[in-house]
Order: C-alpha cells, then structure tokens, then sequence
C-alpha cells in the first residue's frame, strides 16, 4: 500500500510541475509528460493486480484516461513528439511475442489451422450479417444504399480478425505458463496477418457492389503494402541481427534495441507498421538463428518488464477513443458479436480431432485483444470511404481501445480456466 501511496503522490507532482510547462520547448514537456505517463500506468498496474486484473490493461487505461480529449494531462503535439519512443518500446515487446515462436513439434499445440480458419470464419460472418441487417439505423450506413451498406458491412466483418500479439505475450509474462498460452500467441500472430490479407480482398471485392465513388478503386493497396513492407522489414532486420550478433558477439540487449529502433523506423518513413516488422524479426530469428533468439529472450525477460509501463501507456495515448461516446451502444455491439463469432468459431473447431480441449473451450477468450494492426486498418479505412472514412475510423479505434483493455482480462480468465499442460512462452527459451 506504501508504494501505491508514494507512486501516486509523484505521479500528482509530476502531473502538477507538467500543468506550468505550456511554454517550455516541445521536447522538454514530451519528457515530462512520458514520466507522468510511466508513473501513472505503473500506479494502474499496480491496482488493477490488487483487483485480480492484468497489469497491461490497466497500463492501457493510464494511456487513454491521460489523452489531451480525456483528462489532458498529455497534450497533443506531446503525443506526436513521443510516437517514435511509443513505437519502439511497442516493437520490443512485439519482437518478443516472435521470439517465442516454436519450431513444429517443440511443444506446438495442434490443431492451429483449423481454429485459426474458423476463429476467422465465424466473427466476419457474423459480424457481417448483422451489421446489414441494422443497416437502416447503423451510423455508417443510416443515409446510405443498400449497395454500400454491403461493403460497409463486409469491411467491419474483416475488422474482426484483428488482434494483439505484443499485448497477449504482455499478459502471458504475468500469468501460468503453459501450452496454451503458446497456442494462443501463435494463433495472435497468424491472425494480425490474416487480418490485413482478408482486409485488403474484401475492399477489392466490395468495390464492384458498392456504389460509384463510395469505395477508391484502390482501397486495397495500402494494407497490403503496409503487410509486404512490414515483411521486409523483419526480414531484413532479422538477419541483420543474427549477423552482426556472430561478427562482433555485442550483448543481445543492444540487437533487441537495434531491431526495434528498425522497425520503429520502418514505420515511420514508410508505409510498414511497427509491431508486425518486429514481429516477423522475432519469428525469424526464433525459426532461422535460435542462438541469437534465445540470447534475446533471456536477456529482454529479465528486464523487459521495467518497460512495460510506457509502452502500453503509449499505447493508449494514441488510442482516440472520443468516439466511443457518441457510438458506445454501437461499438458494444460490435465487440459482443466479434465475442460470439470467437466463441462459436472455438466451438465449430473442437470438432476436429486435432484441436485441444483447452483450446476449444478457453482460446476464444485469448483472441479478443486486439492493438496495432487494428489502427493500420482504420486509416486504411478511412482512406478507403471518401463519403465517412472519418466515421469509419473513429469507430474502429473505438474498438480496438475496448478490446486493448478487455482482451487482456480475458485472456486472463482463459488461462486460469484451462490447466498448463507444458512449458510455456514465458518459461522457457
């Protein structure tokens, strides 16, 4: 209690000494505001494990209450001065979600394809059939035709295979280990790229159904780009490391530095998007150089959790969630039909004899968390409709800020359910 105590007060002081900085250089106050950032999410962590939740959504929490449209305690060109140092902290952690990739047969659950197949199938259709059918009253489509409401309809069915590896590895670092935390982070993994794949053709397939100048012609270009550049990128920064690790033999912290400054980088100058280029990294080294990765795992798992905090908390800096308030029935809709779609996905699975009963009953509750690739999709979103491409986007991140919060407690409850049944990601390397 001394520590929630102290952490408080300095987080008040700092918060205090942040509110007289108006007219400080941009680069002072963005230093300034990270510390409360730091010192405010560590104080949510810390609560949210005093009430039996995830460190990481209250880190979350910390993020999207402190926004400039929120509490204001973070301004906006703060915001935007500290996104290299967001994205970065975010690719490490990204980067170790890749590094716990197994080999096939190191302790890989089975069963993956076809749940991966129908925690895919079930939510998009689900999704994509009720959203038509309210149509007449969806705030996306309420002035639109039938036609358009279609595409909009098929779009928000593909927004449900987003998900969250940086955040799932995150909570699996807090909680038992066991087999099907690892099940979970592969299938996290493999979902983000189906997510910008099924994305990118469901814009192409919209477009001849949907009316003229409702959809660019081009709308799926930019995911996909975003996805191929992403890949690259990890490609290439994973043999960079691996390499230079074997010629000069440096500590394994600065490569783990190196490759998320890359892939921060990547996303910056170009159209990657940082957690996939570092995600890819790390699943290349873990498959292709396993010295390289396992000195990496080692070393991030020992102090990896100091960083934690900031890096979720900028997380949810950049989550503008405003529109949550003006669509919150709908963005609850949404997320329990994306739930459902899961559940039901899971349960369709199960019939192979291939899936575990881990799995089966509990792995839909490890896939609601959903991050990064999620705002990757809403401004392609937004690009892709001329007409509400802007209302499109705020309800998308509307979303993801739901699921970046809820996904970890239920992945939580997910693993409590089922018993670990082999070493786990956070175990072993």
């Amino acid at each position: 209690m001394r520590i929630v105590i102290a952490l408080f007060a300095l987080a008040l002081v700092l918060a205090l000494a942040h509110h007289f900085t108006a007219g400080a250089p941009v680069a002072a106050r963005a230093a300034l505001a990270l510390g409360v950032l730091i010192v405010a999410a560590e104080l949510a962590g810390r609560l949210a494990l005093r009430w039996q939740l995830p460190r990481v959504s209250g880190f979350v929490a910390a993020g999207l209450l402190l926004r400039p449209d929120w509490l204001g305690t973070v301004r906006g060109d703060e915001v935007d001065a500290l996104r290299v140092v967001g994205d970065t902290a975010l690719a490490l952690f990204a980067l170790r979600a890749g590094l716990a990739w197994r080999r096939e047969g190191d302790g890989a659950v089975s069963g993956l394809g076809r749940y991966l197949a129908t925690s895919v199938i079930a939510p998009f259709a689900l999704t994509a059939a009720v959203v038509y059918s309210v149509h007449p009253w969806f705030p996306l489509t309420v002035h639109q035709p039938s036609r358009d409401a279609v595409a909009v309809s098929l779009v928000l069915g593909a927004f449900t295979v987003v998900a969250a590896p940086a955040l799932v590895w995150a909570t699996l670092s807090d909680a038992p280990s066991g087999a099907l935390g690892d099940a979970l982070l592969r299938l996290n993994a493999l979902r983000d790229v189906a997510a910008v794949v099924l994305f990118s053709v469901t814009l192409a397939l919209a477009r001849p159904i949907a009316n003229l100048g409702a959809l660019r012609p081009d709308a799926f270009a930019a995911p996909l780009g975003a996805l191929a550049a992403s890949g690259i990128a990890g490609a290439l920064l994973a043999w960079l490391a691996g390499r230079f690790r074997r010629l000069r033999g440096a500590d394994p912290a600065i490569f783990a530095l190196a490759v998320a400054f890359g892939a921060a980088a990547a996303g910056s100058l170009g159209p990657a998007e940082v957690t996939l280029a570092a995600l890819v990294a790390g699943i290349g080294l873990a498959r292709f150089d396993a010295d390289t990765a396992v000195l990496l795992r080692g070393r991030f798992d020992v102090h990896g959790g100091a960083l934690a905090a900031g890096a979720f908390a900028l997380l949810g800096v950049r989550l503008d969630a405003a529109g949550a308030f003006d669509l919150w029935p709908w963005v609850l809709l949404l997320g329990g039909l994306r739930a459902v779609g899961l559940y039901w996905g899971g349960r369709w699975a199960a019939r192979g004899p291939l899936v575990t009963p881990e799995l089966a009953q509990s792995g839909w509750l490890g896939l609601i968390s959903q991050a990064g690739v999620g705002l990757l999709l809403a401004a392609a979103g937004r690009r892709a409709f001329p007409e509400w491409g802007v209302s499109f986007e705020g309800l998308a991140v509307a979303l993801v800020a739901l699921h970046a919060i809820v996904g970890p407690i239920c992945l939580r409850r997910a693993l409590a359910r089922g018993p670990a049944l082999t070493e786990g990601v956070t175990g072993g390397t």
